[in-house]
């Protein structure tokens, strides 16, 4: 969605990239870092928009990695 948005107002790639790492990719290490330790506690609930969910260093990977299953909830 954001890189057809970005289509549609002719943002170059670049500009893009540097949106993707800096307010999803780097947040996405940051929100994990923090939320790790109320994982561990258990009962945690934790809210993300949907951006933060998906691809390599999403939280759904990121978790993971750290030994976590995720599964959908339907």
């Amino acid at each position: 969605l954001s890189a057809a948005l970005a289509k549609l107002r002719a943002i170059e790639s670049d500009g893009m990239a540097g949106f993707m790492e800096t307010a999803v990719v780097k947040r996405n290490h940051g929100m994990s870092a923090k939320a790790l330790p109320l994982l561990q506690n258990g009962g945690a609930f934790i809210a993300v928009g949907t951006l933060h969910l998906v691809g390599e260093e999403g939280l759904v990977q990121l978790f993971r990695k750290a030994g976590y299953t995720v599964t959908a909830v339907e």
